[in-house]
């Protein structure tokens, strides 16, 4: 829910899932410095979400970090009220405006060798825990507001080694069309691929090790042309809000 400031102006919140670190921490930045005010969830470092709280403060705009584990869905409900309760203690808010479902994790293993339990913890974190948060939070998200979910380049495109994380992201845009059709009347949809083109740790080092399997092709190694409309950066996250 948008909230006045004290210079009558009115002030949008994010939250954004993983929001302390890589992508979703400079997501956060780019949103503070479009005047955005900005709640993060982090899963174990509590130090990086304070970092990152302050720089967002530094920017001059309001913050707040919760812990959240996005693959157990059985803790939603008790992070959608503590959410509630720092929505009210540092907004005055009964709602927010745009949710990022930024956190996630990769694997890069052979289809022949991804374990059941690899399997399990991929789609609970990227497919079930992105649903069902979703879901939870719909009561706190204002009208007129945005659901922004993250894909990847790897739901479009094969490398080897990718199975299982990229089925995940395909299915997380079959999921954001139907969210589409289904919450569209409130205009609370938005897919966004800002994640295809990020050179996250868990990228850089899966493509190292990807490069090095691989005997040496003129034409995978040949320099390709850039192309501008497919290359993501947190800034384009801000375009996907409105800010």
């Amino acid at each position: 829910m948008a909230t006045e400031n004290t210079n009558n102006s009115i002030v949008k919140i994010a939250l954004i899932t993983g929001g302390s670190r890589g992508l979703g921490h400079n997501t956060a930045l780019s949103l503070a410095r479009k005047g955005v005010d900005v709640a993060i969830t982090y899963h174990s470092n509590q130090a990086e979400a304070d970092a990152t709280v302050a720089a967002i403060k530094a920017l001059g705009r309001n913050a707040a970090a919760l812990q959240l584990d996005t693959g157990a869905i059985k803790t939603f409900p008790d992070f959608a009220a503590r959410l509630k309760t720092s929505l009210k203690d540092n907004w005055g808010a009964a709602q927010f405006d745009y949710l990022v479902n930024n956190a996630g994790i990769g694997i890069n293993k052979p289809f022949a060798e991804t374990t059941e339990a690899d399997f399990d913890r991929l789609m609970n974190i990227n497919l079930k825990g992105v649903y069902f948060l979703t879901q939870t939070l719909l009561p706190l998200i204002a009208d007129g507001g945005r659901i922004i979910n993250l894909s990847s380049g790897l739901a479009r495109f094969s490398l080897p080694g990718f199975s299982a994380y990229g089925a995940t992201k395909g299915a997380i845009e079959v999921l954001t069309h139907y969210l589409a059709k289904e919450l569209g009347p409130r205009r609370s949809y938005r897919q966004y691929g800002c994640a295809r083109r990020h050179r996250n740790r868990f990228r850089r080092r899966s493509c190292a090790r990807q490069r090095r399997s691989q005997p040496p092709s003129r034409e995978r190694d040949a320099p390709r042309p850039r192309r501008p409309a497919r290359r993501y950066r947190p800034d384009d996250r801000c375009a996907a809000v409105g800010r």
